[in-house]
């Protein structure tokens, strides 16, 4: 089901975008939205804007598992989320967004197309204008390749400047034109270009921006190889007749590319468990050197307090195998037990601020 900000775009979409969507379009949605609520991780207030549970729900044990204090965990978890979902209200004027900056202008498709390839444009979708628009994460703009479908050398990008090894975020746009359907257009374009995002670089919300592109990669790896392999300058989604890019967000199933994520039956949900595990290196990594506050647990550490005493790894291990992707519920519940039990036996570390000559 799309979660309900997107049904609104939708409605809202001309002529032309409807028809986009019935011939194709491809959307991308990497550990898709599942049916489950955001629930505020500050108040509890659940609403019904849909999240995904590796995104969110686990983004909070992970961090904490990371040796991030609650306050910085529950920030990399709303940070990761908003890379989908952009704005979330909750209530009494309680909102998140991440969006800020701005788009670079349009290109003009008679200075890069055929005459007879510069009309409909099929990416990004018609309505989903750039001019004005500050959510640059978006799935529906010319940055959806970059944050959701990225190669190896645009993760490499995303960490410079998540950890602030780069001051800006090098990205590229992607447009196509000629057809309703990103696939079938004639016409596509990439240029390299400057992300003008307000997130700052070497910040908590970059690093969480950049968790979110990094599980994307593994969600959509094989997908991406796909589109690699047909000569695409960028991946797509909603190939329902691929059965690596089988997905339709509007009919979500337990056997498409991201239901097969979850659960016992497929072997896609190893490379849920690939993803997981580099998300958590990643906050090993960034705690012990910047934010922590405790000691990372190692995955063989035994979470005492969990019911059957299972090792980190073997809790990550249930939460993305025990339950299909339509059991989201329970997923949650699992990581909230997570996150007792790793609260219970995580150990504070000593923080010596050493003057700046000593740490070069």
């Amino acid at each position: 089901m799309l979660r309900a900000t997107s049904l609104v775009r939708l409605l809202h979409l001309s002529l032309p975008v409807l028809l986009a969507m019935t011939f194709g379009a491809a959307l991308a949605w990497a550990f898709a939205e599942e049916p489950l609520g955001f629930r505020d991780p500050y108040t509890g207030t659940t609403t019904d804007h849909q999240i995904s549970t590796i995104h969110f729900d686990l983004s909070y044990p992970l961090a904490l598992a990371a040796g991030f204090s609650v306050t910085d965990s529950r920030h990399l978890m709303i940070w990761n989320q908003l890379v989908d979902s952009e704005v979330i209200t909750v209530t009494g004027g309680v909102s998140y967004t991440n969006c800020g900056g701005s788009f670079p202008p349009e290109p003009d498709a008679a200075d890069h197309c055929q005459i007879g390839d510069r009309l409909p444009r099929a990416w990004p979708p018609v309505g989903s204008e750039v001019a004005g628009n500050p959510c640059l994460t978006s799935r529906f703009g010319p940055f959806m390749p970059l944050f959701h479908f990225p190669h190896p050398a645009d993760l490499a990008a995303m960490r410079d400047w998540a950890w602030g090894e780069a001051t800006q975020l090098a990205g590229y746009q992607a447009y196509a034109w000629g057809a309703f359907s990103t696939i079938q257009a004639p016409c596509k374009y990439t240029s390299t270009t400057v992300v003008a995002t307000t997130m700052q670089a070497g910040s908590l919300e970059a690093f969480a921006t950049y968790l979110h592109s990094l599980a994307d990669y593994y969600s959509h790896r094989d997908c991406i190889a796909v589109m690699d392999a047909m000569g695409m300058p960028w991946a797509v989604h909603t190939l329902t007749d691929t059965y690596a890019c089988d997905y339709n967000p509007s009919q979500p199933t337990a056997d498409d590319a991201h239901g097969r994520e979850f659960g016992a039956a497929y072997t896609d949900s190893l490379r849920t468990d690939e993803g997981v595990r580099a998300v958590y290196i990643e906050l090993v990594a960034r705690s012990l050197h910047r934010e922590g506050e405790y000691f990372p647990l190692g995955l063989d550490a035994e979470l005492t307090s969990l019911a059957g005493s299972p090792t980190l790894s073997q809790a990550l291990y249930n939460f993305v195998h025990t339950w299909v992707f339509s059991q989201p519920l329970q997923r949650r519940q699992y990581a909230d037990a997570m996150v007792a039990a790793i609260l219970a036996q995580r150990q504070p570390r000593l923080r010596v601020n050493l003057p700046a000559i000593l740490r070069e």
